[in-house]
């Protein structure tokens, strides 16, 4: 992630609303309309979805959720390439951890010297997988999306572009950092339970 370029369109601004994917308050038994009442307000020129691993993006899905609006919708993800590089990285210490837990789990007396640093050195190990994996998901990730995000709204003529962004809800905040930390940036959540229409929402 440190070599991640993260760099915002040239000559343009772009406005991101974030969302949680299963937004409930606004899927309710009330038919709250997202793209009657929400993407029409600011006339939005994409959305993405945040794949969440999955291989496929199938627009349909979106349906339920923005009607049969006509709007371009992409899924964004971290790259394969940087994905596979990055969970081999934790597959191997993980494979690396279980071979000592098994030598250990052999042991007849854990009192010795040699038993206890073993213990002690899977502790370490357990600690880096779980940071790592920490690092990945809350790190890593909403980087690349903003990233995927940037790539897209620059293909866009425009001097403004509104993106409306579904994601997972505990990694919203992080994105919304990153897309402030960039510029030309104008970024907010939508939350359902206290906002109804992105009329309600004031753009960092």
């Amino acid at each position: 992630m440190n070599t991640l370029n993260i760099t915002p369109p040239e000559n343009k601004t772009v406005f991101v609303i974030l969302t949680k994917k299963e937004n409930n308050a606004l899927l309710n038994e009330q038919r709250y309309n997202i793209c009657e009442e929400v993407l029409n307000e600011h006339s939005f020129d994409f959305v993405t979805v945040d794949m969440e691993g999955e291989s496929k993006f199938n627009p349909k899905s979106l349906v339920k959720v923005i009607g049969k609006c006509p709007i371009e919708s992409h899924g964004v993800d971290v790259p394969e390439f940087a994905m596979g590089y990055l969970r081999q990285e934790i597959d191997n210490l993980k494979e690396e951890a279980a071979g000592l837990q098994k030598e250990y789990d052999m042991l007849g007396d854990k009192t010795t010297t040699m038993a206890q640093n073993m213990e002690s050195w899977i502790s370490v190990m357990k600690s880096e997988i779980a940071e790592k994996e920490t690092a990945l998901e809350m790190e890593t990730k909403p980087a690349w999306l903003v990233k995927r995000i940037f790539d897209i709204a620059s293909k866009f003529t425009e001097d403004e572009v509104y993106v409306l962004h579904f994601g997972v809800e505990k990694l919203l905040p992080k994105m919304k950092a990153l897309f402030e930390a960039a510029g030309h940036v104008k970024v907010a959540i939508l939350d359902s339970r206290t906002q109804k229409a992105v009329s309600q929402i004031v753009f960092a």
